[in-house]
C-alpha cells in the first residue's frame, strides 16, 4: 500500500469514526445517559479513543484493527437500538 493510499484509509476511517461517535451521542441524548460507567458512555471512550489512534497508526494491522472497532460498535448500537425499538 502507497503512502497515498495509506493516508487515504486512514482519512476514510476519520470519517466513519466520526459517524460512529455521532450515533453513539445521539442514542445518548435520546435516552438520558449521562453516567460515565453505562455500556454506551463507555463504548462512547473506546470508540474515541480508537479515533485519535487512527493518526498515530503505522501499519494497515493498526487500521484493520480500528475499523473492527468501529464495526463492532455500530453492531453494538444496531443491537440496542432494535432491542429498545422493538
Amino acid at each position: 500500500m502507497s503512502k497515498y493510499e495509506f493516508s487515504l484509509r486512514q482519512e476514510v476511517l476519520l470519517e466513519k469514526g466520526a459517524s460512529v461517535l455521532g450515533d453513539l451521542f445521539r442514542f445518548k441524548r435520546q435516552h438520558g445517559i449521562t453516567d460515565q460507567t453505562d455500556p454506551i458512555s463507555v463504548l462512547y471512550g473506546l470508540v474515541w479513543s480508537a479515533k485519535q489512534d487512527i493518526l498515530i497508526s503505522e501499519t494497515e494491522t493498526e487500521l484493520e484493527q480500528i475499523e473492527g472497532q468501529f464495526n463492532l460498535a455500530n453492531r453494538f448500537i444496531a443491537k440496542m437500538e432494535g432491542g429498545l425499538n422493538g
